[in-house]
């Protein structure tokens, strides 16, 4: 399914404006009558802003880790080990490499 660029960039923020949103309208209908929609709409509301602080934590985690380069880079686990993008030993790069040849 597509969802556009922007759409999905700023929808932890829209997780979170929702929550604030179920909150207050928790908070006044359950002053002014009953007290389900008090818990419900706390509970969800927190729920939602919850929801997007995870997404957004993640997403922020996700762009600040780069490939390693080296094999000791990623032993201090400075880094994300991605063996495709940048192979640790040449003999793995030269393997990748003859097994694209022979596929084409």
């Amino acid at each position: 399914m597509f969802v556009p660029k922007v759409v999905y960039e700023n929808a932890p923020f829209y997780w979170i404006v929702l929550g604030v949103l179920l909150i207050v309208t928790g908070t006044y209908y359950g002053k002014e009558g009953d007290m389900v929609f008090f818990f419900a709409g706390i509970g969800g509301g927190a729920i939602a802003c919850i929801w997007g602080l995870v997404v957004f934590g993640r997403r922020l985690s996700q762009k600040s880790r780069q490939p390693c380069s080296t094999y000791d880079d990623y032993l201090r686990q400075t880094c994300e080990l991605n063996l495709k993008a940048h192979p640790i030993h040449q003999q793995a790069a030269n393997d990748e490499a003859e097994q694209r040849d022979a596929q084409a």
